[in-house]
């Protein structure tokens, strides 16, 4: 990445929070000191989302105690269901510029070579089949914690009624010469919910940080809603650094927030009310560093607006930072061979030559 970005970067949070450069003989992405850069994203639906899971008809619920003895029951998106579709974000993007094995695949990774990529090393991953293949596991560098809707299940749902097609793509059964019925109901979050989510990122570097406000690009997301287009809005509202995780997470936020504004009177007033809550409640931890409002604001854009020369230089320096956390972490020596891969794979020297051979977007 050009020197001109990575000062950028520096100038707005201060280069202590970030991995850097080699320490101790350490490289940057191994690395495990106090350096901690959070995100404050909200998000917000912006189409029926499905947010289930074994139970086929009902959402994801909790139920938390407010004001004493009252309860509230809201609806909860595991980290995993925010997670998962920003890490395959991240590797389309790992994808687009070369950074990573052709034969990669998502949650079937068949050998220990196919780790030696930026977005594993940030997401964290692990190889599958093991055997011959090795085994290994990368711990995750960005840690996600379940998002928790402010207002109650009972607001923000819909239960709606579907009836399954025949295979002509109608209700007609021609056996029995009259319409089917095999109806089942599932249950939405509708547009317009707001879910306040923390991601924190541990020992960064400015490339994973640009990588990671990459990846919140992702608009669509549950299993079942994936395919129906764009149903969440990310919005980042702050990025916190500092020495240790602040103690606000999504939970809090839905557990104590006491907001004047009800959403049936305004509904943007309404998001404000939450946003003003949350960025108090950060305040109110005295975060060493917090970037927000016009500041933020310009520093997103500035991101938003890099080059493509300027990405392909943060990609080859974040795989350049991976193959050193590979090396140094003994995942794969220089000299061991992968039997259950291709020569062309079998060693991390043959990694650096990726950008020859993989594919794109």
């Amino acid at each position: 990445m050009s020197e001109e970005i990575r000062e950028y970067i520096y100038s707005k949070f201060g280069e202590m929070y970030f991995a850097t450069k080699e320490e101790d003989g350490i490289p940057a992405m191994a690395q495990n000191r106090r350096k901690v850069v959070t995100l404050y994203v909200m998000r917000e639906t912006i189409a029926p989302l499905i947010d289930r899971s074994d139970d086929p008809e009902s959402s994801v619920s909790f139920v938390m105690q407010v004001d004493g003895e009252d309860e509230k029951e809201v609806i909860e998106v595991p980290a995993r269901k925010f997670k998962s579709k920003e890490k395959l974000m991240g590797l389309k993007l790992c994808r687009a510029f070369k950074v990573i094995d052709p034969n990669y695949e998502y949650n079937s990774v068949r050998s220990i070579a196919y780790l030696n990529n930026p977005n594993s090393v940030i997401f964290g991953d692990s190889v599958v089949e093991g055997g011959d293949a090795g085994q290994a596991m990368l711990p995750a560098r960005v840690l996600y914690s379940s998002s928790y809707s402010i207002r109650s299940r009972a607001e923000i749902t819909r239960q709606l009624t579907h009836n399954s097609l025949s295979e002509a793509g109608t209700m007609w059964d021609r056996d029995k010469g009259q319409n089917r019925t095999s109806l089942f109901n599932t249950e939405y979050i509708i547009p317009g919910v707001f879910f306040p989510s923390f991601i924190t990122m541990l020992n960064p570097t400015p490339e994973s940080l640009i990588h990671m406000l990459l990846c919140l690009k992702e608009r669509s997301y549950g299993a079942a809603t994936s395919i129906t287009g764009p149903n969440v809005r990310n919005n980042v509202f702050a990025i916190v650094a500092g020495e240790v995780e602040i103690p606000v997470t999504s939970y809090t936020i839905s557990k104590n927030a006491n907001l004047h504004v009800k959403w049936e009177q305004n509904s943007d007033k309404y998001k404000i009310s939450i946003n003003n809550f949350v960025l108090e409640s950060i305040r109110n931890e005295h975060p060493d560093k917090m970037l927000t409002g016009a500041e933020l604001e310009e520093f997103l854009k500035k991101i938003d607006t890099l080059t493509v020369q300027q990405l392909q230089e943060v990609y080859e320096k974040l795989k350049s930072d991976s193959q050193e956390l590979i090396r140094y972490a003994k995942i794969m020596p220089k000299d061991r061979k992968n039997k259950s891969t291709p020569k062309k794979t079998a060693s991390l020297d043959s990694q650096a030559n990726l950008e020859d051979s993989n594919e794109s977007i």
